[in-house]
C-alpha cells in the first residue's frame, strides 16, 4: 500500500511539473511575441496570426473606426434670424461651428442624385431663405466629407464647397474645377433650429452675382483678419533631447529603434532599411519612405475593405503618421486632406500644412501618401517648424478682393506665402 501511495504521489507531482513548464513556455512565447515588432510580418505568416489572436490584432479596423476627420472646413456659415453669419481661418471658431452645425448637415448628406446645375440657379436658392455653407480647402471626396459630418453619400466627386439652402430645398456643391452640381436635400425644421441656436459668428452675406467670384463666397462686414509674420525656425530630429520623437516616427513607418541605418552627410541624414522598405530621415525634416506591395505599413489588410472604408483607413493610417512626424519635429503645426487621386488600385493623398487654420504655401507639397491595394509604398512629408513674429499683417478684405476679381469668375483664398525672410498672409485667387 505505501508504495502504491507513494507512486500516486509521484504521479501528480510529475503532472503537475509538466503542467507548470508548459504554463511558462506559453507564457515566455506570449512575452516574447509582444516584444516584437510584429507590424512587419506578413499578414498571413504564422506567428502574426497567434499574435492577432492572443493580443487581437485587427490593426486596420481600428484604424478605419477613428471617425477623425483629415480635414477641417476654412469656412463655415448658417443663416440666423434672415441674417448670414460666417466663420473663417480659425481652428478655435470652426471647431465651435461644427459642434454647431454637424447635426444639420448629417441630415442634409442623407444622399442623393447629384445633377450638373446653373451658376443663375444657386443665385435664385439663395436668395430663397435660410442657408448653410461648409467649405474645404482643396478637393474633399463628397463620400468623405459626408461621413466627417455624420452623413452618408455614395458620390465619390471631389468638392470644395457644400451649400445647403433650406428655402429651395436643394444641395449644390463646386468642386475645385468650379464645376456646379446640386441635389434635392431636406433637413427637419427642428434640426436647422437647433444649429441656428447654437452657431456664433460676425455677420457677412454671399457675393451673389456682384463680381467675378463664385455666388457662394462669403463676405464678411467690417472684416480685419490679421495674421501674424512666421518666421522659419530649424529642426532636428537627432536631437538627444526631443525624447522619443525619432523612435515614434520610426516606429509609425515600421521600423525598430535598433533597425539597421547607414548615415550621409556627416550623419545629417539617415537612412532606415529593411528587407522590404527604406526610411530617408533628413535632421531638418524630410522624410522620405519607399517600399514594394509587400510594404509592411498597411492601411488594411487584403480582401478586409472596399470603397469608403477602403479610402478612409488609408486616410487615418496617412493622418496618423503625420500626427506622429508634426510631433516628432515639434512644429506647432498640423495637416489637413487637399486632394484625393485613384489611379486602379493606387490611391494618392495629398495634404497641406496648416498654422492655426491657415495653409501654409511653399514649392512643394507639404506631405503625400501613395498606398496601392491597402499597402504604404511611398511617402514624403516636409516639416517645418515656425515661430510667430510680433508684427502682424491685416489680409485683404474679401469684399475688396472680389472687387477687384477680373475676367473669369474664381474663389478666393487666404494662405501664408514666402515673402524674403517671413511667410506673410495674403489673400489669393484660384
Amino acid at each position: 500500500m505505501n508504495q502504491a501511495g507513494h507512486s500516486v504521489k509521484n504521479t501528480a507531482k510529475n503532472v503537475s511539473l509538466i503542467v507548470l513548464v508548459l504554463l511558462l513556455g506559453v507564457l515566455c512565447a506570449a512575452n516574447w511575441l509582444a516584444g516584437m515588432n510584429i507590424d512587419q510580418m506578413p499578414a498571413d505568416n504564422l506567428l502574426r496570426r497567434a499574435y492577432d489572436h492572443v493580443f487581437g490584432g485587427a490593426v486596420g479596423y481600428e484604424l478605419r473606426s477613428s471617425g477623425v476627420a483629415a480635414a477641417e472646413p476654412a469656412q463655415l456659415a448658417l443663416t440666423t434670424d434672415g441674417q448670414l453669419y460666417g466663420v473663417q481661418y480659425s481652428l478655435t471658431d470652426i471647431d465651435a461651428g461644427l459642434e454647431a452645425v454637424r447635426p444639420l448637415w448629417a441630415a442634409v448628406l442623407s444622399d442623393g442624385e447629384l445633377e450638373q446645375a446653373e451658376e443663375a440657379e444657386l443665385v435664385a436658392a439663395l436668395r430663397a431663405g435660410d442657408c448653410a455653407l461648409l467649405r474645404y480647402h482643396g478637393a474633399i471626396p463628397l463620400s468623405v466629407a459626408a461621413g466627417w459630418m455624420g452623413g452618408s453619400w455614395q458620390s465619390d466627386l471631389a468638392v470644395e464647397t457644400l451649400v445647403y439652402t433650406a428655402g429651395s430645398g436643394q444641395l449644390f456643391v463646386r468642386t475645385d474645377t468650379g464645376a456646379l452640381y446640386a441635389a434635392a436635400a431636406d433637413a427637419d425644421e427642428s434640426v436647422l433650429r437647433a444649429a441656428q441656436q447654437g452657431f456664433r459668428g460676425l455677420s457677412c452675406q454671399f457675393s451673389g452675382e456682384a463680381y467675378a467670384v463664385y455666388p457662394e463666397t462669403l463676405l464678411f462686414d467690417r472684416e480685419t483678419l490679421s495674421l501674424p509674420l512666421l518666421k522659419a525656425g530649424s529642426i532636428d530630429l537627432f536631437d538627444p533631447q526631443s525624447g522619443t520623437g525619432l523612435e515614434d516616427l520610426l516606429d509609425a513607418f515600421g521600423f525598430t529603434p535598433y533597425a539597421n541605418y547607414y548615415s550621409e552627410q556627416n550623419d545629417r541624414v539617415r537612412v532606415f532599411v529593411d528587407d522590404v522598405s527604406t526610411l530617408r530621415v533628413n535632421a531638418a525634416g524630410l522624410i522620405q519612405y519607399a517600399a514594394g506591395a509587400d510594404s509592411t505599413v498597411r492601411a488594411y489588410d487584403a480582401g478586409e475593405a472596399a470603397g469608403r472604408a477602403a479610402l478612409d483607413a488609408q486616410l487615418d493610417c496617412a493622418r496618423t503618421i503625420l500626427d506622429t512626424a508634426v510631433r516628432a519635429g515639434e512644429t506647432d503645426t498640423h495637416a489637413s486632406l487637399y486632394a484625393v487621386q485613384h489611379n486602379g488600385n493606387r490611391t494618392t493623398l495629398v495634404f497641406l500644412q496648416m498654422y492655426g487654420g491657415v495653409p501654409v504655401l511653399g514649392d512643394n507639397d507639404f506631405a503625400t501618401f501613395v498606398f496601392e491595394n491597402g499597402s504604404l509604398t511611398s511617402a514624403t512629408i516636409r516639416l517645418q517648424r515656425f515661430h510667430a513674429d510680433e508684427v502682424r499683417r491685416t489680409v485683404l478684405p474679401a469684399r475688396q478682393a472680389a472687387a477687384g476679381a477680373q475676367g473669369e469668375t474664381r474663389s478666393l483664398m487666404v494662405a501664408y506665402r514666402s515673402d524674403g525672410d517671413y511667410f506673410a498672409p495674403g489673400r489669393f485667387y484660384l
